[in-house]
């Protein structure tokens, strides 16, 4: 869906709620990572800078994540400007899109909508080139197996389990581990203060955001984020319509219900087809004697060699959008240009390279003739749920 009908949309939202509105959305796409980060706020700076007047805005927002630092400052920024700040949640707002949303003054979400646990995931890489990813409650829920499900309380055999468990996992990533815990809760509560008079509630809140859930995954709905005591705004069905809209148009701009498949990219073009054909068997007689079956064995692999050193391999083109931060007044994209190229072994597995050439964020031009609703617009506040 091209520009023009997503500003309609925004349009749309903006009429009905009287104040102008940014959409910011990281790219959801399986097998492609887009995360909130500090790169965004430069745009955000943008967007507010094309705000004339009024004291309040709307974000709609679409992550799964990324930096809560990055988070803070993006809601900094909005509050610098604008008195009351109310978030739209679509669908998803999980991780740091959920600390981002803890500075709205209201949450605004569809019923398919969650957020999430504002638990960190710390990912290291271990000897070997293992990659593994941990948060600090999981060396919590380990410490508390040990005594309550394991009974295990003598010194020399919790010592000889602590220091297995530091075998395996760097004492430093442990503590690194706990530090983006004690951060995470921290801007948590941040974000809750701009808007709750009450800091111990506020802390209270973000501390249950971190560390009352079972997994990072682990999705809060609206009834169970009323429940958290978040200031999540009465259902609202036509608002809740719009924003569903304005998503779609996100949905299929941004290709997120269609994976990134490399390989499919390949097949998708015929000379690059063409060179991931499988190899022809190679036809032996049966009672061949086995130096001769070696020496032609050996004389395939080496023609195959051969060919693959050779023959240049076809490069295809790919281009995907890792995030948006768009209005009726301005939009920025973030995408990725590349090539890719697919061979084939002679044990006969597909070897793909892939080069990103071109990566960042660009301007996107915004249809003429765009009536965004005025900033000074009168606010009506919706209730929020008890």
């Amino acid at each position: 869906m091209d520009i023009a009908d997503r500003v309609a949309r925004y349009q749309a939202i903006e009429k009905y709620r009287g104040r102008p509105l940014i959409v910011y959305a990281t790219s959801t796409r399986q097998n492609i990572r887009a995360i909130i980060a500090g790169d965004t706020v430069r745009e955000f700076i943008d967007q507010v800078g094309t705000i004339n007047g009024g004291d309040a805005v709307d974000v709609l927002i679409h992550s799964s994540g990324g930096d809560p630092l990055a988070a803070w400052k993006l809601m900094s920024v909005l509050r610098e400007q604008f008195k009351k700040v109310d978030v739209l949640v679509p669908l998803t707002a999980f991780s740091a899109a959920t600390i981002f949303a803890l500075g709205a003054n209201q949450i605004v979400m569809h019923p398919h909508a969650s957020l999430g646990p504002i638990d960190p995931q710390i990912t290291v890489t271990l000897p070997g080139g293992v990659v593994r990813q941990f948060a600090y409650e999981d060396l919590g829920a380990f410490l508390k197996f040990l005594s309550q499900e394991v009974h295990l309380s003598e010194q020399q055999h919790l010592t000889a389990v602590i220091d297995r468990l530091f075998t395996t996992v760097d004492p430093v990533f442990v503590g690194a581990a706990k530090r983006a815990s004690d951060l995470s809760s921290e801007v948590g509560a941040r974000m809750l203060s701009m808007h709750l008079e009450d800091d111990r509630r506020a802390k209270q809140i973000a501390a249950n955001l971190n560390r009352s859930f079972f997994a990072h995954g682990d999705a809060v709905s609206r009834t169970r984020a009323k429940e958290l005591e978040l200031q999540i705004a009465q259902p609202d069905a036509k608002l809740e319509s719009l924003i569903w809209e304005a998503y779609l148009g996100l949905e299929s701009y941004m290709d997120l219900r269609k994976p990134f498949t490399p390989l499919e990219i390949l097949l998708g073009n015929a000379t690059a087809a063409a060179q991931l054909r499988p190899l022809a068997p190679l036809q032996l007689p049966a009672n061949a004697p086995d130096p001769i079956v070696n020496q032609l064995w050996q004389i395939a692999a080496n023609q195959s060699i051969q060919a693959m050193q050779q023959g240049a391999a076809a490069e295809v083109a790919y281009t995907y959008v890792t995030a948006v931060v768009e209005s009726t007044r301005l939009a920025s994209e973030n995408r990725t240009h590349g090539k890719m190229s697919g061979s084939r072994k002679p044990n006969g597995e597909t070897q793909i390279a892939m080069l990103d050439h071109e990566a960042g964020w660009r301007p996107v031009d915004v249809p003429a003739g765009t009536e965004p609703a005025p900033a000074s617009a009168p606010v009506a506040a919706a209730p929020v749920a008890p």
